[in-house]
């Protein structure tokens, strides 16, 4: 876990836009419309989105609806900007103490509670900025719910993609 957030804090840090063939192959997935919130991400955040799509393909996995929200999935942290050390506030927080950091993510994004909000409420901010960009609506569902605990006696197809969802994005 401690090599893991590690890993994570370093690709924060050295992070570099997209090589452009892996620019080509986010545009052959999103619309024009789709593509401009991509590229409201950072360059870290462009390459964990990039890195949770090539994880999904590289299973195997090629619906457009898991691919789109896998690459904006997290496009709701755009609206707004967050530090390096705000980030590491809220991974630090949701390791010891998970339910309080719930509890402040509730609420307006003002103030200490300010990450804590962007953590909870950045799905459904996603789900509304990929709606307003015409997604695919079971693109649209998957980005709202990534963060969801699904239950395990429900094998619908959703939670069949929330599942390959939720896990490439536990690994990037």
């Amino acid at each position: 876990m401690v090599r893991y957030r590690l890993w994570q804090f370093w690709q924060v840090v050295t992070a570099v836009p997209l090589e452009p063939a892996a620019r080509e192959e986010v545009a052959a997935i999103l619309s024009a419309s789709e593509l401009s919130l991509f590229d409201q991400f950072s360059p870290n955040d462009q390459r964990h989105s990039y890195r949770v799509m090539k994880m999904l393909q590289d299973a195997g996995h090629s619906q457009p609806a898991l691919l789109v929200a896998a690459l904006l999935h997290d496009v709701g942290k755009t609206k707004l900007h967050l530090t390096i050390w705000e980030r590491s506030l809220i991974v630090l927080a949701s390791i010891l103490l998970p339910r309080q950091t719930a509890v402040w993510g509730q609420g307006e994004a003002v103030g200490w509670k300010r990450p804590f909000v962007v953590k909870v409420q950045h799905p459904i901010w996603s789900a509304e900025m990929a709606a307003a960009a015409g997604s695919l609506p079971q693109a649209i569902e998957l980005i709202r719910r990534h963060q969801d605990t699904v239950p395990p006696d429900d094998s619908s197809e959703e939670a069949k993609l929330l599942r390959l969802l939720q896990w490439a994005d536990d690994q990037n």
